[in-house]
């Protein structure tokens, strides 16, 4: 049988019905594997069960017939290296060592050191209750898997060959007939080389004629920050200036290609998974979306836009929870807390998360009424970002370059800036309130960070 868990956040009116009361792991004789399934760079709607009519996605689609999947998960920043720094510390990024990207000679404007070895990783604090921990694929946080507590690893970045190294590593488990539960994070590179879409063949007309278009692709960004223009005239989205329908018509065709490779990888694992017949809870997820076109803009940049940082999330564990659909506000930074309550295992202090078992045992509708994001930069250029999202309510605060507001029930597109018209002026007065004490509750260094250009200049 298949699994998987997820990590739940914040508010939202509930989840809905057929949630069944999560068991505490340590009424079973053994404790559940744990699995989880990380894509790079794809966005919370780019699966078919999620809502996608152009890309055909059985595997994922079969873990959401198994599981939970909350329609309102969201990454703690839309970056690589920081993302997974925080999920599997479960702390916001600027506790972890890890703002921006790790890598690059000299450490530029933009990027960051690796991952703090004094927090505490998924891996340290699973093995210290008696997993065996195993972890394959991109990594991205410095060194190597090994100097966070896997004592299996391979961080070979390398698609075609992961599900199969997997699955070899899953058969001679069984075949050693190994009792102590496993802490599995497989972690594919796919979306992500939607960066060759300008160079690579052009998809087929089928796929190009099936491909959606983005109701908020037309947004001149005049009312929006200058680091948006900046990225899109100066940036990477220098070649896509001016981009008709056609040119994004192949970007979200490409990009859709990359979607259905890497979820028939991800059936392979599920195969072998299922063929263990061990209880196992699974998380499938990404570390960030893509703008994928909204906003006329590429890729990810300066910006904290819903299809940047919304993710997939599916959680499942047979038996214990029922498959449904929440609504919750749902933060990765949760993931932690919530695989250990479900568990059994002790979480390490001073975590950021929250532990979603109270929404998973149907005895709240959720732990909290927003999710705070950030973000630092990109190679040279350092952008600080910081954002707190309520339901209903979005504040975005740049340190250099203004604000943002968006009412998301009227304007789900993020087209109409309300942070300086006077009817939004109430909200933003609230939500700037709620970031402030965000920022001085965890430490968050953003009031004294300094913006740069794209060369690594500091800014007046």
């Amino acid at each position: 049988m298949l699994a998987f868990v997820a990590c739940l956040a914040p508010a939202g009116p509930g989840l809905g019905t057929g949630l069944s009361a999560a068991l505490p792991a340590q009424r079973d004789a053994t404790p559940p594997d744990i699995v989880i399934l990380l894509t790079d760079q794809q966005r919370a709607d780019a699966f078919s069960a999620a809502g996608a009519t152009d890309v055909r996605t059985p595997a994922m689609d079969r873990l959401t017939r198994d599981g939970v999947r909350f329609t309102r998960a969201f990454t703690a920043t839309p970056q690589c290296s920081p993302s997974r720094a925080a999920l599997v510390t479960g702390r916001y990024p600027h506790r972890t060592g890890v703002m921006g990207n790790t890598g690059g000679q000299g450490q530029p404007a933009g990027m960051s050191a690796a991952l703090d070895r004094s927090v505490p990783t998924i891996a340290q604090v699973f093995a210290a209750a008696g997993y065996d921990t195993a972890y394959f694929g991109k990594w991205h946080l410095g060194g190597t898997p090994g100097d966070y507590g896997f004592e299996t690893h391979n961080a070979t970045i390398d698609d075609p060959a992961l599900g199969p190294r997997v699955v070899e590593f899953l058969q001679k488990r069984t075949a050693a007939e190994t009792r102590r539960p496993l802490l599995l994070i497989v972690s594919w590179l796919n979306p992500h080389n939607i960066y060759d879409v300008l160079g690579a063949a052009p998809p087929g007309a089928r796929a190009l004629s099936a491909a959606r278009l983005p109701g908020n692709l037309v947004d001149d960004l005049s009312q929006k920050p200058f680091p948006q223009r900046h990225y899109l005239a100066a940036d990477q989205g220098q070649p896509f200036v001016g981009a008709g329908e056609a040119v994004w018509r192949r970007y979200r065709a490409f990009y859709n290609g990359l979607v259905e490779t890497v979820d028939r990888e991800m059936g392979t694992v599920f195969e072998a998974l299922a063929r263990r017949q061990v209880s196992a809870i699974t998380v499938f997820s990404s570390d960030h979306g893509d703008l994928g076109g909204a906003h006329g803009l590429p890729y990810k940049g300066p910006a904290m836009y819903e299809e940047l940082i919304g993710v997939p999330l599916v959680m499942s564990w047979p038996g214990h929870i029922a498959p449904a659909e929440s609504d919750a506000l749902v933060s990765l930074i949760d993931l932690l807390p919530t695989l250990c309550a479900l568990t059994g295992v002790a979480p390490p202090p001073d975590v950021d998360g929250l532990s979603l078992v109270p929404i998973l045992e149907q005895r709240a509708s959720r732990v909290r009424d927003m999710v705070f994001g950030e973000y630092y930069g990109k190679q040279a250029w350092r952008v600080p970002i910081r954002m707190v999202r309520t339901e209903r309510w979005k504040y975005v605060r740049y340190r250099s370059d203004g604000e943002e507001l968006y009412d998301l029930a009227a304007d789900p597109g993020e087209l109409r800036n309300l942070a300086g018209d006077p009817g939004g002026a109430a909200e933003r007065m609230r939500l700037s309130r709620e970031l402030d004490d965000w920022i001085r509750r965890t430490g968050d260094p953003f009031p004294g960070l300094t913006t740069t250009d794209r060369g690594g200049n500091v800014r007046p």
